[in-house]
């Protein structure tokens, strides 16, 4: 793949490029005036509970929107995961911040990616910043490919030369050149094809509209009062309010999750998903980058790293808790034991003596590390005991 000298070296203007970010790009469409219910932090850390536009935040000073996240996904959640979303969609239109002349957004120059990073943290609030970046970088890059395709479906032309022409007046010529140059390969013509292609299997789409999959999976966690599964949000997604399905497949397919789910009810107690869950049952292995049903973030191999940890454990403190158990039941019938033993053969000496006898020869002859030896009491003074009984 081929790159311009952009995408791998740092811009000449990025240092001067402005570093208070108070309005929303020349080129992003108009901010709506839906308000999100946010907790924002200042400079001295007060936290205070807010009703939010996309708007108020571009005017946002020195105050930080706190993001929430899943902890099983990785994933935002809530109000503040949907304002951050809508705020990158803005940024993303901001084409001399981030260019619209790349070819891959995963190669893009590093520079461009730190700056663009340091604006998003100069509005947001992360609990652990190196932890969420991967996340929203990637988000980032998606808004703006969306950018890219949108400029292209308003402003193509049948051919080259009358597209160069028709560029949009706040996208820089240069940028312009480059991606019509680009879009004019028959390298790309083939990759639309291709995508074209691969879009029409798409049969079964979902009803999030833009609320992202694990906004929408906290919602119906709320509603359910445990994590969705897989199977479970897939029904929940292709499910219209008067209980019809979107298309027959998916009817088919939920019927089929649904007789599993009734089959396995134990199963689906937190667990957004697994690679043996009913959901891969039915419609099939996950494939390598991403998993189905889930959103941005997760893919297979990080999915089993997460889910086999806790499992693991959880038997290791099975069989932890069964030796256990064994071994105090052998160390009590030794005692047992070895009580009536010491017993005997004392005759004369109490019980509690026999007892705290027997408790010690066993754990000396048990394997215990450091034995809880038990101080074996005096006998009682015969000439004590007569007296008493005369007095």
């Amino acid at each position: 793949m081929e790159f311009m000298d952009s995408e791998t070296q740092a811009p000449d203007d990025l240092p001067h490029l402005e570093t208070n970010y108070n309005n929303p790009p020349a080129l992003a469409p108009e901010c709506k005036s839906f308000k999100w219910k946010i907790e924002v932090i200042d400079v001295d850390g007060n936290i205070e509970g807010k009703m939010m536009t996309s708007k108020d935040v571009w005017k946002m000073q020195n105050h930080q929107v706190i993001v929430h996240f899943d902890e099983d996904t990785g994933q935002p959640i809530g109000d503040s995961g949907g304002l951050l979303g809508s705020w990158l969609g803005q940024l993303s239109n901001d084409v001399h911040l981030l260019p619209i002349n790349y070819t891959d957004w995963r190669l893009v120059s590093p520079h461009i990616k730190t700056r663009a990073w340091e604006v998003i943290q100069s509005k947001f609030r992360f609990d652990d910043p190196m932890m969420r970046k991967e996340y929203v970088m990637g988000a980032l890059g998606s808004r703006c490919k969306d950018v890219k395709q949108r400029v292209w479906n308003d402003y193509k032309k049948s051919n080259l030369n009358e597209t160069l022409q028709n560029r949009p007046d706040k996208i820089p010529e240069d940028q312009w050149s480059h991606l019509v140059h680009m879009r004019f390969t028959e390298k790309w013509k083939k990759m639309q094809e291709r995508n074209t292609k691969n879009q029409k299997n798409n049969i079964m789409p979902h009803l999030c509209g833009r609320k992202s999959f694990s906004r929408k999976r906290d919602e119906i966690k709320t509603k359910i009062g445990k994590t969705p599964c897989r199977a479970e949000f897939f029904i929940e997604t292709r499910k219209k309010q008067d209980g019809s399905f979107v298309c027959d497949e998916a009817k088919i397919r939920a019927e089929a999750l649904t007789t599993l789910l009734s089959q396995n009810p134990q199963v689906t107690n937190n667990i957004t998903a697994s690679l043996d869950d009913e959901y891969s049952q039915v419609f099939g292995p996950e494939r390598p980058g991403r998993v189905r049903c889930v959103g941005r973030g997760p893919t297979p191999s990080r999915l089993v790293k997460h889910s086999s940890a806790p499992r693991r454990q959880e038997t290791e403190n099975s069989e932890l808790v069964v030796q256990l158990k064994a071994q105090v039941k052998a160390l009590g019938d030794q005692v047992n034991g070895m009580s009536k033993f010491f017993q005997q053969i004392l005759g004369t000496s109490t019980r509690e003596q026999a007892s705290a006898w027997a408790i010690n020869f066993a754990a000396a002859f048990a394997n215990i590390p450091n034995p809880p030896f038990v101080n074996i009491p005096n006998p009682p003074n015969p000439q004590e005991k007569d007296n008493g009984a005369s007095g």
